[in-house]
């Protein structure tokens, strides 16, 4: 009796170690591959081991689109606003939240550090705009009302006689909240805002086409003297707070803010 206790126990023992051996323990799932536009000062393997996946980064959004469709990424990471404004257009695409706790990361324009009085200025029209309900408006108008079958319109930049001309980088990455028309014409949230603080700053606005991945480069080198969009990280996000804004550069106070989410599917055709 006593040796066949001894084997029960030792058998109970050595099947699940031999079945772990032989496959038993499930295999540990791969990291999703996932897309990201390119950031402007971020540790890509930091990036990677924060959210637990494998990052490939795009400068624009129709390379990323392209990546998706194509299998090399099994979902894309933007924002709620862009995810809902593609979806609408291509109702296969599914969002899903990337997180249960939503988290709003927040949108600002770049400047060179070394351009104090336009950064000033630019930060005294954003709070301007806020204080007095245009940027709600703005985004009401061109964000969160907008339809599924409404294609945003363009909006005139004023033209000052005499005035200092800024050139602003736009990239037509982030519809609607960045958007470039088919053909080829800014419109809609960006340009609504870009229009009201030239109005406001007394300058005239020259808007200039750049993927995301170049922006920092066409700012840096003088191309142009303002970024749209860049993003400052809440403090509960994984990602440092400077991920947009590398040396040199400065961020005005934020006009939008907006929680990532991820996308899923194909596109049957590029936007």
């Amino acid at each position: 009796m006593k040796f066949k206790s001894i084997a029960k126990i030792f058998l109970a023992a050595v099947i699940p170690l031999l079945v772990i051996g032989c496959g038993g323990e499930k295999a540990q799932e791969p990291a999703k591959k996932v897309g990201m536009l390119t950031m402007a000062n971020v540790d890509e393997k930091k990036v990677d081991e924060a959210f637990s996946q494998k990052t490939t980064y795009y400068d624009n959004l129709s390379s990323m689109q392209m990546g998706l469709t194509s299998g090399q990424v099994d979902e894309i990471r933007t924002y709620q606003s862009v995810a809902n404004y593609m979806a609408s257009k291509n109702p296969t695409l599914n969002v899903k939240e990337s997180r249960s706790v939503q988290i709003l990361d927040s949108f600002c324009c770049a400047v060179r550090e070394d351009n104090i009085e336009l950064l000033n200025d630019m930060n005294a029209a954003i709070d301007a705009m806020e204080n007095d309900g245009t940027l709600e408006k703005l985004v009401l108008k061109y964000i969160t009302n907008l339809q599924a079958d409404e294609e945003p319109a363009a909006v005139a930049m004023a033209e000052i006689p005499g005035a200092e001309t800024i050139k602003v980088g736009v990239t037509g990455d982030l519809p609607p909240l960045d958007l470039i028309r088919a053909d080829g014409t800014p419109a809609g949230f960006n340009t609504a805002v870009l229009a009201e603080i030239g109005r406001r700053i007394g300058r005239n606005v020259e808007l200039v086409v750049v993927d995301s991945g170049a922006r920092i480069a066409a700012l840096t080198s003088g191309k142009i003297d303002v970024i749209f969009w860049a993003v400052v990280p809440s403090k509960e996000s994984p990602l440092p707070q400077d991920a947009d804004k590398p040396a040199g550069v400065s961020l005005t106070t934020a006009y939008y803010q907006d929680a990532a989410v991820s996308l899923s599917g194909a596109f049957a055709a590029m936007q």
